[in-house]
C-alpha cells in the first residue's frame, strides 16, 4: 500500500500536511459518522504508519517543516548559530512528536442536578472506533465552564503512542422556572392585580426541592423584584449560596362595561 497515496499526499509531505490530510479524511468516513469502516481502517493504517516511520518511502525520516531537508546546509546554520551564542538549539530543530488526540464529551444534566451534584454512567465512542463506558461525579456548584480531565482516558488512534486525555463538561438543560447567571438565581412569578394591590404570601420550589414561602408587599408595581439571599447556587467548593431574585409580572384584567359599576371588592371576589 502506498500510505502517502491513502491520504492523498506526495511523498514529501509535511508532518502537518499529513495531520491536516488524516483529520479531514477520518472525519468524512469515520463509521459513527455513516463512513465506510473499510475506508476509515486504511486510512488509519496509513496516517499510524507513517507517523511511526514504517512507511514504504525513501523520503521518510528525514526531517521536514516547510520543505525537505537541506543536508549540510541546514547544520551548518545550526553550528554557526551555536558559535554566536545565539539562542538556537537542536530542540527548535526536531520534528514536532505526534501525539495520540484528547478526548471532549458533554453530559446533559438538570439545573437541579448542576447544583445538588451528581454522577453518571456513561458511554461514548472513542475516535478508534471503540466504545467506552465510565462513571463520572461532578461536584455541587458544576457550571458549564468547568470540564474535569482523566489522564489516559481519551483517543489511541496511534498505538505506539500514549493514549490522549479526556475531558468531561455538562449541558445543563434550561429550567422550567430557574434561570442560572452566575451564582444567582432568577426567576418570575406572575401574580394578579390585587394580589400587588393589597399584597399576599405565594409559594414557590427552591432549586433544593424545598418549598419556600415569600411575601409580596402590598403596592407591589410590575417588574419590581425581590432578594432572597442565600437561596441561590450553590458556590462550587464552598459552603455557601449566592441569591435568588424573583421579577414580579402582574396580570392585570380586562374589564368590560357591566364591570364599570362594580366595586373593587366585587372584582376581587370574582
Amino acid at each position: 500500500m502506498n500510505y502517502y497515496k491513502t491520504l492523498g499526499l506526495e511523498s514529501n509531505a509535511t508532518t502537518e500536511e499529513v495531520k491536516q490530510a488524516y483529520r479531514k479524511l477520518a472525519m468524512k468516513h469515520h463509521p459513527d459518522r455513516g463512513g465506510d469502516e473499510a475506508e476509515f481502517k486504511k486510512i488509519k493504517e496509513a496516517y499510524e504508519a507513517i507517523t511511526s516511520g514504517r512507511a514504504n518511502s525513501p523520503n521518510f525520516g528525514s526531517y521536514r517543516s516547510n520543505g525537505p531537508f537541506r543536508g549540510f546546509e541546514d547544520l551548518n546554520d545550526i553550528i554557526r548559530r551555536t558559535q554566536r551564542g545565539g539562542s538556537w538549539n537542536f530542540d527548535d530543530w526536531r520534528e514536532p512528536e505526534v501525539t495520540n488526540p484528547d478526548v471532549n464529551i458533554s453530559i446533559p444534566c438538570t439545573l437541579e442536578e448542576a447544583h445538588s451534584g451528581f454522577t453518571k454512567d456513561i458511554t461514548f465512542t472513542l475516535p478508534d472506533g471503540a466504545e467506552k463506558e465510565m462513571k463520572i461525579t461532578f461536584p455541587p456548584g458544576s457550571t458549564e465552564d468547568i470540564k474535569i480531565r482523566f489522564v489516559g482516558d481519551g483517543g489511541q488512534l496511534v498505538k505506539e503512542k500514549p493514549p490522549g486525555d479526556l475531558y468531561a463538561r455538562i449541558r445543563v438543560e434550561p429550567h422550567n422556572f430557574w434561570h442560572l447567571t452566575g451564582k444567582d438565581l432568577h426567576a418570575i412569578i406572575r401574580i394578579s392585580v390585587w394580589q400587588a394591590m393589597f399584597g399576599a404570601d405565594v409559594e414557590i420550589t427552591d432549586i433544593d426541592g424545598s418549598t419556600i414561602q415569600i411575601t409580596v408587599p402590598a403596592g407591589s408595581q410590575p417588574g419590581s423584584q425581590l432578594r432572597l439571599r442565600n437561596r441561590g447556587f450553590n458556590v462550587r467548593g464552598m459552603n455557601a449560596r449566592g441569591n435568588a431574585f424573583i421579577a414580579i409580572e402582574v396580570h392585570i384584567p380586562k374589564l368590560g362595561p357591566a364591570d364599570q359599576t362594580k366595586t373593587i371588592i366585587d372584582l376581587q371576589a370574582e
